[in-house]
This record gives structure tokens, sequence and C-alpha cells, in this order.
């Protein structure tokens, strides 16, 4: 078998990555995806879109130095003002030339390792594959106490609202077939369109596969996450979710 024809012989990912003021991070981010995209181009082709979300701190220039020089499979886009988090993933999103979709947090509160089961998942059938800190297996290191019991109440809330099973509701970090993704595209704005986005794809019987993950704390710059204004955020979805959206 031909380089050629080995990397094609699974459906392609394309991997998008939002990013606000994130530039010290920058280039940690680009050597921990290349690490990933170097494991598993032999297997399948992959692309990488970095979606810089109208910065002001330099991410932008960091992304073209960081990024491996003529290498076609990395791309950088950008909006001239920020528009928020959903907005970025659907510049991403609209990009992606491949038929797997994955997300992936700037900050490396997840690893960029975890793609690697999220995509296996698919390739075993499953829809749409999330990592998950809540399920057994998962965990959550150094991150401040506030966001791990907000993201465990509002998944059990989620739970109860749904009756799904799934251990963690608002984790960006999946990946998933991209007709599915642009089907179920969510209404909501910001961190709450990827809950959203989930609710829409087990709404259409999406079969949705929960992967263990460690939730990290970011490595460098700060959380854009409010959390008074996510709690009401998240409480109003929740009333959605049990009228069915």
């Amino acid at each position: 078998m031909t380089a050629s024809t080995a990397n094609s012989a699974r459906p392609g990912l394309s991997i998008v990555v939002p990013l606000y003021d994130e530039a010290g991070g920058v280039a940690d981010l680009v050597a921990r995806v290349g690490d990933f995209v170097a494991a598993e181009s032999p297997r399948r082709e992959l692309e990488v879109i970095l979606v810089d979300d109208g910065s002001r701190d330099g991410t932008w220039d960091a992304l073209g130095a960081a990024i491996p020089a003529g290498d076609p499979r990395w791309r950088r886009l950008r909006h001239d003002q920020n528009r928020g988090l959903t907005a970025a993933l659907r510049t991403g999103t609209d990009a992606a030339r491949l038929p797997f979709v994955a997300w992936l947090d700037a900050d490396l509160s997840y690893e960029p390792a975890i793609l690697a089961p999220l995509v296996a998942a698919l390739d075993e059938g499953a829809d749409l594959a999330t990592a998950s800190c809540h399920m057994r297996g998962g965990r959550i290191a150094g991150v401040p106490w506030i966001r791990g019991w907000l993201s465990r109440q509002a998944s059990r809330l989620y739970r109860l609202a749904t009756g799904r099973r799934v251990a963690t509701f608002t984790c960006m970090v999946r990946a998933q077939r991209r007709e599915l993704l642009l089907a179920t595209w969510p209404e909501r704005q910001g961190f709450l369109g990827v809950t959203e986005q989930l609710l829409r794809a087990l709404g259409r019987g999406a079969v949705v596969v929960e992967v263990p993950a460690t939730l990290h704390a970011r490595r460098s710059g700060r959380s854009k996450l409010r959390v008074a204004r996510a709690i009401r955020a998240h409480l109003g979805l929740i009333a959605a979710a049990r009228r069915g959206l």
C-alpha cells in the first residue's frame, strides 16, 4: 500500500480549534496537536483549522509563527472582531473539508491525544463521541472547584430533563460526522451552543459515545467562563430541553 492510499483508508478528520487571546499558549498547542497529527496521519487524511476569534493579544501572529510552514494541512482563519465561541466553531466547521470534524479547546484543558479514542469511536460506528470527565474513568485535575461543580450540576440537571444517560453534557471536545454537526447546529451562542448541539444530536437519535478523559486546568491565559452568566444560561437551556428544545 502506498502512503497516499494508506492515509485515506479511514474517513478523514478536520480538527477545529477556536482561539481568543491565547497567544501565550499557541506554541504548546500547535506542538501537541502536531504530535497527534503525526501519529494519526498514517491512518487517515487530516487538517487543522485554527480560528482566531478577534484576539487582541497577538494570537494571529503567534499562530503564523507556530504552524508548520508550507504544510497545507494547517490553516488559520480570522474574525475581525470577537464573535463568540459558537461563531468561531461555525467558521471552522464551514471550512472543514473532511467527513469527520473534531472540536478542541485551545487552552489544552483536554490533551489533544484524546482525539484518538474519539475518532476511533466514529470508526466503530458512533455518530458523535465526546470527551467526558464525569463518567467512570474520567477525572478533574487542578481545575477551580466552581468550574467542576458547575459542570457536574449542569450535567445532572440535563440528565433529569432529558432522561439521557450522558455523564457530561458540557464538554466542547468532541468528534462527529460532519453531516450530523451541520444538521444539529445550535441556535444559542457561546459555551451554551456546545451543549445545545449535543442535545440536538441526541434528539435526532444519533449514536453518542462518551470517552473518559481528564479535564486539566488551563496551561496559560485566562478562562472566558463567567460563572453567574453560565448558570443563568444553562438553567434556560435545561428548561428548553425539558420541552424538547
